[in-house]
């Protein structure tokens, strides 16, 4: 089931993808695939015919990349399937970039076969006025965060993830102020037409950032009351809290189309003597690298969102990072999720202590510490997990339960289980799979 809700919320992301790229097709501040031209290229019968090849290979790599997904889903072996997913999602990433890449390159090159390239003009090179532009103040972040902070005041358990909260939400604020950058709205000498692409790309940018924040301050609410209403379905708050992350997503992708259509409006008569072109500071029309430029964060030059500079040691840190962590770490995580979803290993009585183990983690219950072990054929319903895994063939670590709360090592698709109380007052729940609960429970009451 979890590695269903993984596929459900991830298998979209081709569409979008696709959806993301063609608008690439339609000029916007003379850009079109990563690649500037003049306005007599927009009717060039070669640019639109390399366009609309761009359109239909984006289609096609859609819908395989989503027939490989479908695949994965309901064909891997189970013991490979979280693997598979983060396998999927790189391919999906690669597919996409070497897809825009190699597009980019056949303009690019079709663009200086026609005489179109031009000395590069830097946007840094053109004055225009200030911007004077209403924000959100810094009080709507720290609201936001204050109520994110409020459970932890009221639930001592998971204190670290509402202040973890409360500090994204926070978090927000400066990621709105220091994540943007006003230069590569410039255009060409028009300094009404910059004013307004800055004031339409600043303000959806800062609505997504304020609304992240205040999501995080519901997500918070959601963990704790989860946590305080399980008995009746707390359940259906972590739902929500999926939901609500989905919504900031369509918000988020709604607002950048949208920026989108207006640089595309407001920039139709551009391209025209004087414009800017800073296409060789864009490998592949991706990756911005401008050792000249001293800023680690820069905006994209189209739609709303921000990319770094590679050419500087923080934008090389920040993407070697990214690499490590798409191609090694997440590939590995795979691994380590398929291992824990083999289930824990069958319970054991072993130099005289109960032993519970799963994928490097053990349980040692000294059978001199066991108050009472009883054999039970259902477990609690309606468990919130506080720390620890929760997949489908494995439960380990701290829960709460109609019991009270509880430490689990089980495999939850097959009983019975085992239920031990220690003196100190702690209640375990362990067992499933293979473990013989009936010789286990007679030798701990021996």
């Amino acid at each position: 089931m979890n590695a269903l809700i993984m596929w459900g919320l991830t298998l979209w992301v081709p569409v979008l993808m696709c959806v993301l790229n063609i608008n690439e097709t339609k000029f916007k501040k003379n850009i079109a695939v990563g690649v500037t031209f003049p306005r007599a290229g927009r009717e060039d019968a070669g640019v639109l015919g390399l366009l609309r090849g761009f359109k239909r290979e984006q289609i096609c790599l859609c819908l395989a990349l989503m027939a490989v997904g479908v695949l994965c889903m309901v064909l891997t072996w189970p013991a490979l399937h979280f693997l598979a997913y983060f396998l999927w999602i790189d391919l999906v990433i690669v597919a996409q970039f070497v897809s825009y890449a190699r597009w980019n390159g056949k303009l690019k090159k079709l663009k200086k076969e026609r005489g179109w390239t031009v000395p590069a003009v830097r946007a840094a090179s053109v004055t225009v006025p200030a911007v004077q532009a209403k924000r959100p103040g810094l009080w709507w972040f720290i609201a936001a965060a204050l109520i994110a902070a409020v459970p932890a005041v009221l639930d001592r358990t998971l204190w670290y993830a509402y202040l973890l909260d409360a500090a994204l939400a926070l978090g927000c604020f400066f990621g709105s102020r220091y994540l943007y950058r006003n230069r590569a709205e410039t255009v060409d000498e028009n300094g009404a037409v910059t004013q307004a692409l800055t004031r339409v790309r600043r303000r959806a940018w800062d609505r997504v950032w304020l609304l992240c924040a205040w999501m995080m301050a519901v997500v918070s609410l959601c963990i704790w009351a989860s946590t305080k209403l399980s008995a009746v379905g707390g359940g259906a708050f972590m739902v929500l809290t999926v939901v609500l992350a989905l919504g900031v997503c369509a918000v988020a992708i709604v607002l950048e189309f949208r920026v989108r259509r207006v640089q595309e409006k407001l920039t139709a008569a551009s391209g025209e003597g004087f414009y800017v072109d800073e296409d060789d500071r864009w490998i592949w029309g991706q990756l911005y690298y401008d050792p000249n430029d001293s800023r680690v964060i820069v905006n994209n030059r189209t739609g709303a969102n921000s990319t770094v500079n590679v050419a500087r040691p923080g934008g090389k840190v920040f993407m070697a990072f990214a690499l490590i962590l798409l191609f090694i770490a997440m590939p590995v995580m795979g691994v380590c999720f398929d291992s824990m979803g083999a289930g824990p290993e069958p319970l054991a009585v072993e130099d005289g202590a109960l032993v519970a183990a799963s994928w490097g983690k053990d349980y040692v219950l000294p059978l001199e510490d066991i108050e009472s072990a009883e054999i039970i054929d259902q477990l609690p319903k309606n468990m919130v997990r506080v720390m620890g895994t929760g997949l489908d063939s494995l439960l380990k670590g701290r829960f709460r339960t109609e019991w009270g709360d509880a430490t689990l090592c089980l495999d939850p698709r097959t009983g019975p289980w085992l239920k031990v109380a220690t003196a100190d007052g702690k209640l375990y729940l362990l067992g499933g799979g293979e473990s013989d609960i009936v010789d286990i429970i007679q030798e701990i009451k021996q």
